[in-house]
């Protein structure tokens, strides 16, 4: 089993400077020689461009370097030495730094991945699944304890021999579950990228054009009270308030303005309903009935208020 294992991973560092693996006398399979064209020019295998591409190319791949350093290390692909694995990456990833090498986000993340491996298996003798430890484990509801009276001794409980083996870590499922991890991990900060883009999209301001209110609303009051030297009647908001959106939601705000300091009298009758205007003296003259109405109803509620409060000031008296 283990020659066979060995012959795969030397087969796939075929081609490779350095990358040389010796048995027992006895020829790996795939180690065929690079066929030469009549002009003296070597030409490789597929398999072996791939391979050459991947460690000797511009940018490092994290799949190049596990391998190499399965290989140079003398690591068991059937039992992958985890701490070892993850030290000798670390070193790996700080020289190509040092040599001013590309190294991808991608190649420091599978860094950290292989840290948080290499803790758990620090922390915890018995290694659970990788993709638990890479994504996390689900939390499940945990049940209601009870504590129980027992009339004997409890027995010593004697561990059973032998002890269960450690989990091993096959190369195979190493970079499965690494490839899995960065997938994720590269989707969720796609996902973040995209949203922050949005975020500060949305947050550029328009430019707009600046509006004095205070000026606009003089001139506004102004335009009214041309308009009702010659009108005895409520003036429709959209008669004056202009076309564009701009323009109304100008004229509206300082329609309230003018309403809030009694020069004008706003009114409207439901929701998404006209806007009505009046000028104050015209609302009082056209309502004067109406306002002196209200006025009394007022006075008499206020009347009303006054003699409820002053007989409850007598009852707390004679109590």
């Amino acid at each position: 089993m283990e020659e066979r294992i060995a012959a795969e991973i030397s087969k796939s560092f075929d081609g490779v400077k350095g990358a040389v693996v010796e048995t027992s006398g006895s020829k790996l399979p795939g180690h065929e020689q690079p066929r030469r064209e009549s002009a003296g020019v070597v030409v490789h295998s597929p398999q072996q461009e791939q391979v050459q591409g991947l460690l000797f190319g511009q940018q490092v791949s994290w799949q190049g370097i596990i391998y190499d350093l399965i290989n140079t290390e003398q690591l068991k692909p059937w039992d992958i030495d985890l701490s070892v694995l993850a030290g000798k990456y670390l070193d790996k990833v700080r020289e190509l730094e040092e040599a001013d090498f590309f190294v991808s986000s991608k190649v420091l993340l599978a860094s950290a991945f292989l840290l948080r491996l290499k803790s758990e298996v620090l922390l915890h003798e018995d290694l659970p699944s990788l993709d638990a430890i890479l994504f996390g484990k689900e939390e499940k509801k945990g049940h209601v304890q009870e504590r129980l009276e027992l009339d004997e001794d409890i027995p010593v409980l004697v561990p059973r021999t032998p002890l269960p083996r450690q989990r091993k870590v096959t190369l195979n499922e190493l970079m499965g579950a690494l490839g899995k991890a960065l997938s994720t991990e590269t989707r969720r900060i796609k996902r973040i990228v995209v949203d922050k883009q949005r975020e500060m999209e949305t947050g550029i301001s328009l430019p707009t054009r600046k509006i004095a209110v205070g000026d606009h609303m003089k001139a506004l009051f102004s335009k009214l009270q041309g308009i009702f030297k010659t009108r005895e009647e409520k003036l429709a908001f959209s008669a004056f308030a202009g076309k564009s959106a701009e323009e109304q939601l100008a004229t509206f705000y300082s329609l309230l303005h003018l309403d809030t300091q009694e020069k004008l009298v706003v009114e409207q009758e439901g929701h998404h309903e006209e806007i009505w205007v009046w000028m104050k003296a015209l609302h009082e003259r056209k309502h004067s009935a109406l306002l002196a109405e209200m006025r009394r109803e007022v006075e008499v509620a206020l009347q009303e208020q006054r003699e409820v409060e002053e007989l409850e000031g007598v009852l707390e008296e004679e109590d």
